[in-house]
């Protein structure tokens, strides 16, 4: 299995998912209410498993199923004790009292407050809530995903941590610093937790997708801008398509998995190739001494 991290090569989204793998397993997934969160948590439920949905309001677009395999947990994933409560609620909602996938979707965008600039003789302090949602929120959860898996002896292949990031934390997106910077910021994150070995890691970075979250004025501006780039949305089936395919390949480990328009993959996702290096490079052979267990944080504090 490819925990240790190895780089066996790109996930070929052609191969059959086996969605049997999921019936009782259980799921957390952040901010599930709505956008492509609702999504994940309507698939991992029509599979079976058991799911959390941590979220600051509840779900507005789907009617949860009754039969005790589907909670709600009110989670503002700003708030490290609220994280805590919801990963507490989800041990106990499985038979099993443990977790198998957790998917930190939680995410917001909106305006650059940064390169924003006023009038004013001294600059205005910037509104930090995105980076705050997008990227500590995601720390917080990936802190709390290892906590409690290391009272769970299962070997780390069957623990699964999927990040939410964007194909922004891949291009240059203008007037999008915060999210930007958040996006590429749970990249390092994914390469960091695929070193430790204590589970696998992967990221899930959509294109455009049309979703309830956006307003009709920022759709039809996208929408405008696609369709003169000969360009089309991804879709929200592809994203928990390759969600669903992640949770359930134990041979997926450190990757990233573009969603992307049909027109251009028909599958609707495709592996970013993009946390790699040639081989041949010194990137590569860089990577590889980092690889080879040299950490010099190891050191006591005082020597640091």
């Amino acid at each position: 299995m490819p925990v240790p991290y190895k780089n066996i090569g790109p996930v070929n989204p052609a191969d059959e998912v086996d969605l049997s793998k999921l019936k009782d397993k259980n799921v957390i997934v952040t901010g599930g209410s709505s956008g492509l969160g609702s999504a994940y948590v309507q698939a991992f439920l029509s599979a079976g498993a058991y799911v959390t949905n941590a979220d600051v309001q509840e779900p507005v677009n789907y009617s949860p199923p009754s039969e005790g395999k589907y909670q709600y947990v009110r989670c503002d994933v700003t708030k490290f004790k609220d994280q805590v409560n919801a990963f507490k609620s989800a041990l106990k909602l499985s038979p099993t009292g443990r977790i198998d996938v957790v998917v930190a979707n939680a995410g917001i965008s909106g305006l650059d407050p940064v390169f924003t600039l006023s009038d004013t003789a001294d600059p205005e302090e910037p509104d930090l809530k995105i980076l705050n949602v997008d990227l500590i929120g995601v720390l917080w959860t990936a802190k709390c995903a290892m906590h409690y898996w290391q009272f769970d002896s299962r070997p780390p292949q069957e623990k699964c941590f999927i990040i939410k990031s964007s194909l922004a934390g891949y291009l240059a997106v203008p007037a999008a610093t915060l999210y930007s910077v958040s996006k590429y910021g749970v990249r390092g994150l994914m390469v960091q937790m695929r070193m430790a070995d204590r589970c696998r890691v992967n990221v899930i970075a959509p294109w455009f997708i049309s979703t309830d979250i956006m307003s009709d004025a920022v759709k039809e501006r996208i929408g405008a801008s696609l369709k003169s780039m000969k360009s089309d949305w991804a879709e929200v089936e592809d994203a928990a398509k390759a969600v669903m395919k992640v949770a359930t390949d134990e041979n997926i480990n450190g990757r990233a998995l573009a969603i992307v328009p049909r027109m251009d993959v028909e599958e609707g996702y495709m592996d970013c190739e993009a946390d790699q290096y040639p081989e041949g490079t010194l990137l590569h052979k860089w990577s590889n001494f980092f690889d080879s267990g040299f950490n010099h944080r190891t050191l006591p504090k005082e020597k640091q």
